[in-house]
């Protein structure tokens, strides 16, 4: 199952800053700054490997968690990124057929994602990175029967918000994220990476962090706090 975002980023802003703003401005690139993480578990323990048991009438259902994580404290002309105002990911599931049956998101905002799993997210107060990390999404998923090596992860293709600004397209973002109106970066645009969860692996599941190769400290518009 793929799904893309194909929402460009002066919508995302107009979304998240809501009566704050209403036009687009043009957005700078800052590199990749955090990890999208999922979890089978909510809470703060992130568990990304699930061994379901047998399926239950025919089906196995699971909830799933999506967390933004391992962001590096930054700062931009002495504006300390805390929050976020928008993000945009896509939800890839690799292994079997799967149907999502629910979706939530955090605090309130407005998803212009055009489908289930996919995720263009303006924040109506900003989401807060207080503790280096944020929950992004909760997903209820089911599948026929028990599945086996199914693998969670971000399709990076159609994130449209990069293909619009430079130095992104070039970077490897699997997501966007941009800082909230709080701190006058609503035009401020990093990319995440992601580690992969699995359910019912056979053998020793693959969790290596897939990342881009654009990190804040190379780019330098921000600097470290």
């Amino acid at each position: 199952m793929r799904k893309s975002a194909l929402v460009p980023v002066g919508l995302m802003i107009c979304a998240a800053a809501l009566a704050l703003a209403t036009q687009a401005v043009a957005t700078t690139w800052c590199g990749e700054n955090g990890l999208i993480r999922f979890s089978f578990t909510a809470g703060d323990s992130l568990v990304p490997v699930l061994e379901s048991g047998p399926a239950d009438g025919g089906v196995t259902r699971i909830d799933l968690y999506a967390w933004l994580t391992d962001v590096d404290r930054v700062k931009h002309e002495g504006e300390a990124l805390t929050a976020l105002g928008a993000y945009e990911l896509s939800l890839d599931i690799n292994g079997a057929e799967a149907y999502i049956l629910k979706q939530e998101l955090p605090a309130e905002g407005f998803n212009v994602g055009k489908a289930q799993g996919t995720i263009a997210y303006g924040l109506s107060s900003g989401l807060s990175l207080s503790s280096g990390r944020a929950m992004l999404a909760h997903w209820q998923i089911m599948f026929q029967g028990r599945p086996e090596n199914v693998r969670f992860g971000l399709d990076p293709q159609g994130l449209q918000s990069c293909a619009k600004t430079e130095g992104c397209p070039e970077a490897g973002a699997q997501a966007l994220y941009v800082g909230s109106a709080s701190s006058n970066q609503l035009n401020m645009m990093f990319g995440a990476g992601y580690v992969p969860a699995w359910l019912n692996p056979q053998g020793e599941p693959d969790l290596t962090p897939v990342r881009g190769d654009s990190p804040w400290q190379k780019v330098g518009v921000f600097e470290p706090r």
